[in-house]
């Protein structure tokens, strides 16, 4: 059985990391091509989880996402004719999750496996294009590892064959895993808020996230903001157009995997719209504002550990920050979206096919 993973963005690599890991522990045939779709901070992810891919491209030239989804393609092409793969394994929702599937379709690879499947806002505008990239893969992919069973009945909902529907939990918990079980997180709450926007819907709200951090730490001055700005110039000059020299707050160069994690975990909250984060955060009972009127994700919500601000409503993002800080961080926090053995359950199950 050869297996090969594809990914493209830092998400990926973290979610896919333990998967890989998981094939390797088993001995089990396995390549990686990384397309190069993001390629901020990739090759610094990978060297935490020392995994060297098989295949590494630089992004395609272009700046549309047709051009985007075609060169991606093109690329993974080149890849799929160079050995008679059995299985390709894409992840989650992006720009090469649909180029990875459509490739393989295709190139008329037998399984084509989507992790983190089922996954549903209903509004295939928000989150743009990742509702309708993850919805597509659905119709096209054999096997769905749901993060959920709120996934899973998604997935049946649509008419999803009930024995291709494998709820595994999320592979981001393993790789939370992982860096547990080596002791480098520290646990010790602190009184740090991290604050991530990066959506692409989001990049217009900005200002208004900006008023509401500026109201925030009027209000709660023992608190001190750690925003890791997205690294597209138009974001980031917003950003700086709004709150350069605001007291109590860090304006940060988006933050590696190690160093997410560790702020994730000493955090006593965090505001983001983050679909990764949201999935983290209960690991180490951090409270979530979510910065998006809709989520894929309401297992937390369901939960109270997590509130839906939006990001257009500068009082209600305080007035949900405001809820969970005086809620406080949940001591022995079951996370919702994991266990940590959602790669060994993939493995298995990706073999069995």
């Amino acid at each position: 059985m050869k297996t090969l993973i594809i990914t493209g963005t830092r998400p990926e690599i973290i979610k896919m990391a333990p998967v890989y890991a998981e094939f390797k522990k088993q001995k089990k045939w396995v390549e990686w091509c990384h397309t190069g779709q993001h390629d901020t901070l990739a090759e610094q992810t990978f060297r935490v989880f020392e995994i060297k891919p098989d295949y590494f491209f630089q992004r395609p030239e272009g700046n549309t996402l047709t051009e985007l989804v075609s060169g991606l393609m093109v690329n993974i092409q080149s890849v799929l004719q160079k050995n008679e793969y059995d299985c390709v394994l894409v992840h989650g929702d992006t720009s090469s999750t649909l180029a990875g599937a459509m490739a393989a379709f295709y190139a008329q690879i037998p399984c084509i496996g989507h992790v983190e499947a089922g996954l549903r806002s209903g509004n295939l505008q928000h989150p743009f294009p990742e509702e309708s990239n993850r919805t597509l893969v659905a119709r096209i992919a054999n096997l769905h590892f749901s993060p959920t069973e709120m996934a899973k009945e998604a997935l049946l909902a649509e008419g999803i064959k009930p024995e291709s529907v494998i709820v595994t939990g999320n592979t981001a918990i393993d790789a939370q895993k992982l860096l547990l079980d080596k002791g480098i997180i520290n646990l010790e709450a602190t009184n740090t808020v991290l604050v991530t926007a990066h959506r692409r819907e989001n990049w217009l709200s900005i200002p208004t996230i900006s008023e509401a951090i500026k109201k925030l730490i009027n209000l709660k001055p023992e608190l001190r903001f750690v925003l890791a700005v997205h690294p597209n110039p138009t974001v980031k000059q917003a950003v700086m157009d709004n709150l350069n020299g605001v007291e109590n707050l860090s304006i940060v160069e988006p933050l590696d995997y190690l160093a997410l994690q560790q702020t994730l975990a000493s955090s006593v909250l965090t505001m983001t719209d983050s679909g990764g984060i949201q999935e983290e955060a209960p690991t180490y009972g951090t409270p979530v504002v979510i910065l998006r009127e809709t989520t894929e994700r309401p297992e937390a919500l369901n939960l109270g550990l997590s509130i839906l601000a939006g990001a257009d409503d500068s009082d209600r993002i305080v007035d949900a920050a405001l809820t969970l800080l005086l809620q406080g961080k949940s001591e022995d926090c079951l996370n919702p979206y994991g266990k940590g053995d959602a790669s060994a359950l993939i493995c298995k199950r990706v073999h069995e096919f």
